[in-house]
């Protein structure tokens, strides 16, 4: 999940994760992700692997990096197989 993940996220934001792009890094502040990407990613996510947001979880600041991310949707799954 977390390599299509990257993918993703290279071919849709046009860059590569390398040593000054890491997987910890923010992708707000390193200047590739606006408003308009984190739409596009969530809508991804959401398609892609299931995951339904609550408001809280869009404006806590989660999703920022990619190792972030890929947390955000593991725990997502995680706790969608536990309400069933």
């Amino acid at each position: 999940m977390k390599d299509e993940l990257k993918d993703y996220l290279e071919e849709q934001f046009l860059f590569e994760f390398d040593a000054e792009t890491t997987e910890d890094t923010d992708l707000f502040k390193a200047g590739i992700l606006d408003s308009f990407g984190y739409i596009s990613l969530m809508a991804h996510i959401e398609e892609r692997y299931g995951v339904q947001f609550e408001e809280d979880e869009l404006l806590g600041n989660v999703m920022v990096s990619l190792n972030g991310i890929a947390a955000f949707v593991d725990g997502a799954r995680e706790r969608a197989l536990e309400s069933r």
